[in-house]
């Protein structure tokens, strides 16, 4: 594909994404919990500040974190125009402060992140891996990742910032690729999810497939299934299983929480 058509499709899948957002919608505090525990570090997609995504059910007894950012975008139907890129920095930042304000030596904690919010994982990680967060021991760390645009090339599918250089932008979009992400967290333990055709985490899926599947499979990582009333996300956040790789998953039948 020649590098102009390619930007023209990369145009056309990121315009299509961008209609297709929801809404922003709003959360409670916090809870809070004495040490010992399990804390969920929360990250939401685009248009999803607050991470209200996540249902507390899902952690299993454990203290929701809710990282508040402004999960913004250019172009998007999200109430904040924040640059993505900007958007994912005080993400980052954001997302370190609530770290270090509820660690404890003997508690976990576990980083999630979403779509964007996985870009804002990633660079958390990172961080962590790196030493740059003084005062938290990176053991007590683990990370689940969904559609996350930075998943590195491999057979559960190549994001799309591992497809389009770190740094390019898009025009008229607001969108500068992160990268690919890293395979190693400096020992952390982590697991990417991946739906099959998913745009977002499988960008070098054929074009037709790619973005019919964004607009199929993107948001079936919370939805639930009609045949069982149970989640991706619901089933994984708090099971316990990583395996420092993406895990490709077939494609979903899943139904909004509303009536469509």
């Amino acid at each position: 594909m020649s590098s102009r058509r390619f930007i023209r499709s990369l145009i056309l899948f990121l315009g299509a994404v961008a209609a297709a957002l929801p809404g922003a919608v709003t959360s409670a505090p916090p809870a809070s919990a004495a040490n010992g525990t399990t804390y969920y570090v929360l990250i939401g997609g685009t248009c999803d500040g607050p991470a209200n995504v996540y249902r507390d059910e899902w952690l299993r007894g454990g203290i929701p974190l809710r990282v508040d950012y402004p999960a913004g975008g250019q172009g998007t139907s999200c109430p904040d125009q924040t640059p993505m890129n900007e958007s994912v920095q005080i993400g980052r930042r954001n997302a370190i402060d609530l770290i270090r304000a509820n660690y404890s030596p003997d508690s976990t904690f576990v980083v999630v992140g979403y779509s964007q919010g996985a870009i804002v994982a990633n660079l958390v990680l990172n961080d962590l891996a790196d030493g740059q967060v003084p005062g938290v021991d990176k053991s007590r760390f683990q990370a689940k990742l969904y559609a996350d645009p930075m998943q590195p090339a491999g057979p559960a599918g190549a994001g799309i910032g591992a497809v389009v250089p770190a740094g390019s932008g898009v025009p008229f979009t607001g969108w500068v690729s992160p990268g690919a992400g890293r395979s190693d967290f400096g020992g952390i333990p982590y697991i990417r999810y991946c739906i099959e055709t998913d745009g977002i985490c499988n960008f070098d899926a054929p074009l037709g497939a790619g973005l019919g599947g964004y607009f199929a499979q993107h948001w079936c990582y919370q939805w639930d299934r009609p045949t069982d009333h149970r989640s991706i996300m619901g089933d994984s956040i708090a099971d316990g299983v990583y395996i420092n790789d993406a895990h490709r998953l077939g494609k979903q039948d899943c139904k909004p929480p509303y009536p469509a």
